[in-house]
């Protein structure tokens, strides 16, 4: 580079699905019961200017393309916004996977029918927990072969876990959390280590790093002191229900940087 001439910008490519868009932290509030402005299509609901993605360009001063979407499955990510990450991609994030299965369906079920169908809700829940394991692996290889294919080499990879949205057991006093019973708790938290499981696995395999949050939100998690996943959501909100919050967004963002700061 000649003296004086202006190094190039670092390019940070964002991909992902509600999470990595920050729906629930705010700013804006994604007044909405699905991810669509308006009924069932249309625009999405925007993406939080406190998004972690956000947070991390900033801290690093980079220059972000900013992909992620509110309810993309990882098929959707590698088809519609894996595209952006090209030659010139310095830092690669990716959080994708928690939706391939439609999991938004058994939370609702279970909201309106736990209890008394506690059994039914379990068993919804640990049917995606079993496609995780046995279908999801398959989602992500295709999805980061394609990344492997558009970035270039040396370019930095993140894949970014999910952390719980319940504690280990129900409380008494907030019922932020459905009021469900130990065992759908138990369900969900088995149905979030095995997404997790699986993120890592695949990310070890393709040489990227992977962030697993769950550590850090350990009694963070809806109905914790002081919660960063926002609780069940009223109906004009219902698509923030269990999502990082502001505080959330923030740990993320500082979890991401253990592994991208100079």
């Amino acid at each position: 580079m000649a003296v004086g001439a202006e190094a190039e910008a670092f390019e940070y490519v964002a991909l992902g699905d509600s999470a990595a868009a920050g729906i629930g932290a705010g700013s804006p509030a994604a007044n909405s019961s699905n991810c669509y402005v308006s009924g069932n299509s249309g625009p999405r609901v925007p993406n939080s200017t406190l998004a972690y993605p956000k947070r991390v360009a900033q801290s690093l001063g980079a220059t972000l393309v900013d992909k992620a979407l509110c309810g993309a499955s990882s098929n959707a990510v590698r088809r519609q916004q894996a595209t952006a990450v090209t030659k010139a991609t310095d830092l690669v994030t990716v959080q994708a996977g928690s939706n391939d299965f439609g999991f938004a369906a058994p939370l609702i079920f279970c909201y309106v029918w736990n209890p008394p169908r506690t059994g039914t809700c379990n068993s919804r829940i640990n049917a995606i927990t079993t496609q995780y394991r046995q279908v999801l692996p398959g989602n992500l290889e295709r999805l980061f072969d394609r990344i492997d294919a558009r970035k270039r080499d040396g370019a930095q990879v993140v894949v970014v876990g999910y952390p719980h949205v319940v504690q280990a057991e129900s409380t008494l006093t907030c019922f932020a959390d459905g009021a469900w019973p130990d065992s759908t708790h138990q369900a969900l938290r088995r149905a979030a280590n095995t997404l997790n499981q699986v993120l890592a696995a695949k990310a070890k395999a393709h040489g990227y790093d992977f962030v697993d949050p769950s550590a850090s939100f350990n009694t963070h998690e809806s109905c914790g002191d002081p919660s960063w996943v926002n609780g069940i959501r009223p109906f004009t909100r219902q698509v923030e229900s269990f999502h990082p919050n502001a505080t959330g967004q923030e740990a993320l963002a500082w979890l991401v940087w253990q592994y991208v700061k100079p």
